[in-house]
């Protein structure tokens, strides 16, 4: 079983599919990853965020509806100050917030990537090294 833990996501990769304006993020689950040609991570540039999927048609909204946060976005649709949080996994083992059973313990974490067109695109700019 897979272990998640629920810090609040502030994300602005707005050609995400899940992105939501206020920089929120309507996945059910994201999945934090170390580089995938290294496995490793020294910086927050090091990191991605493995449920980026491209919105560039509305095939790609339909697509990605299998990891959408639907009662999260209704909730927070009708109540004030309601932020939709994903679960988080992380596998980044060599960030201070990653604890066993790839929980991740910060109590925010922010997503990035800019005009982001792949998951390598993306970084968690939360990342602090345990070094």
């Amino acid at each position: 079983m897979l272990a998640t833990s629920n810090p609040i996501v502030k994300c602005s990769v707005d050609q995400c599919t899940h992105y939501m304006p206020g920089d929120q993020c309507m996945a059910a689950k994201i999945s934090v990853y170390s580089n995938a040609e290294t496995g490793t991570s020294q910086s927050s540039s090091d990191t991605q965020c493995r449920s980026f999927h491209h919105r560039k048609t509305i095939g790609d909204m339909v697509g990605a509806l299998h990891n959408a946060n639907v009662g999260g976005a209704i909730t927070a649709g009708f109540m004030d100050g309601t932020q939709i949080t994903p679960n988080v996994e992380c596998f980044v083992h060599s960030c201070r917030h990653w604890e066993s059973g790839n929980y991740c313990h910060a109590s925010s974490i922010a997503v990035s990537g800019s005009n982001a067109s792949k998951t390598t695109d993306t970084d968690c700019q939360t990342f602090e090294s345990k070094n």
